[in-house]
């Protein structure tokens, strides 16, 4: 967060408000790991970037006797190789893992005072007669071990991680971790705006006749995006699914706290309960770069089938992938993989997004797979429009 976001924040008299309340010496923190990451992710990586380009690359184009490909996964492990070498690269390495490490520890540092009250404002909106939406969790669901069993960014405990049936902390690491993680990476937000939001946007414009009536999102993490489509379509059915219960107690505390009504789930993404042709918008936000190159294409399978004719599924994710990235950055993310908490980055950065929608069955003609936005804003999407006339039932990918 920047700093007035962060004032701000601390300012709110409102005890049930589903935002990390910071301390002079939090937000002070945050303010320093925010610009540290920014000094690392901008000024370190344009570095890196610029040794490749003026002194490794030439070198290793005339060694290899051809010019680097972005697409050759054998250019990038030679580049990799080189990169590794260097002064920059070992500093930039070892600044990135320090920094994540020191952003949980301000995480950490401000639940150690705000957590009871973040703990209490669930146990109220969960417990109010007057909710708005719903809260529904499966506690013999057999989460992912892609999940369960990963710290993902290096999160601690993990998304599942819980100490009973109420705890909120997993979901209060993810929403505090993740704001300062995004404004160290250079992205801004705007006052208001949410990725819900951002893709609504996107929506209009490549469908501008289309408005659901009933909205699924799957892999909703904390809910942070999910609010966005309730007060788009006030008269929408919203659903939204995700494996880990922490995530979702606090998605569906901040989802009433927004006043939306909302219905979430524990549920795998790739075995919906629904039934088919049930959703006419099925979307999700940063979910694929969390999944296994197994589960990548059954989940997206999940969200063709259980859409109705004529709906529409978009999905949003990170921009990484070969050719949008040159080969530094693409040996950067691949340092993620091994050392950052981000075990599938490059698994999904290399994915055919075309050619699995292909397999399952959705027309070429109605999908798309392409990077959308300009600028910080940028996003690489997916999806397709199922054809008013369709009648084929999918089936779940093996």
């Amino acid at each position: 967060m920047p700093g007035r976001q962060l004032s701000d924040a601390n300012r709110r008299p409102n005890d049930l408000d589903m935002n990390i309340h910071l301390s002079h010496d939090d937000t002070a923190r945050a303010k320093f790991l925010i610009t540290l990451k920014q000094r690392i992710n901008l000024g370190m990586g344009t570095a890196i970037r610029t040794t490749f380009n003026q002194t490794i690359a030439p070198a290793l184009s005339r060694k290899l006797g051809h010019t680097l490909d972005d697409l050759s996964k054998d250019d990038r492990k030679a580049a990799k190789a080189e990169l590794e070498k260097t002064d920059i690269y070992k500093a930039w390495a070892a600044a990135t893992y320090i920094s994540q490490g020191i952003m949980w520890e301000i995480v950490d540092g401000a639940l150690e005072h705000d957590l009871p009250r973040l703990q209490n404002a669930f146990d109220t909106y969960s417990t109010a007669p007057n909710r708005r939406g719903s809260l529904k969790l499966n506690p013999s669901l057999k989460v992912p071990k892609n999940i369960s069993q990963t710290e993902i960014h290096r999160q601690p405990g993990g998304f599942c991680y819980e100490t009973n049936d109420r705890d909120i902390t997993a979901g209060a690491r993810y929403n505090g971790g993740g704001l300062m993680y995004s404004f160290g990476k250079g992205r801004k937000a705007q006052a208001g705006k949410s990725g819900g939001d951002w893709v609504l946007e996107q929506i209009g414009e490549l469908y501008p006749d289309f408005k659901p009536n009933r909205i699924l999102e799957v892999g909703c993490g904390t809910g942070r995006n999910t609010p966005a489509y309730g007060k788009a379509y006030p008269k929408a059915d919203i659903h939204a699914i995700d494996v880990a219960p922490g995530l979702l107690r606090w998605a569906h505390a901040y989802a009433e706290s927004e006043g939306v009504p909302v219905h979430f789930a524990q549920m795998d993404a790739t075995a919906l309960d629904y039934p088919d042709e049930s959703f006419d918008l099925v979307v999700s936000h940063i979910l694929g770069h969390e999944t296994t190159q197994r589960g990548l294409p059954m989940w997206i399978s999940e969200a063709w089938r259980v859409l109705k004719p004529g709906g529409v599924m978009f999905h949003l994710d990170v921009t990484i992938q070969p050719g949008h990235l040159k080969l530094a950055d693409l040996v950067m993310n691949d340092w993620q993989v091994r050392f950052n908490g981000e075990p599938f980055w490059m698994g999904f950065a290399d994915a055919d997004f075309k050619g699995i929608m292909n397999k399952i069955g959705i027309p070429a003609d109605a999908m798309f797979a392409q990077h959308l936005g300009k600028g910080a804003g940028v996003w690489f999407c997916h999806g397709a429009r199922k054809p008013k006339d369709w009648s084929a039932k999918t089936t779940r990918a093996a």
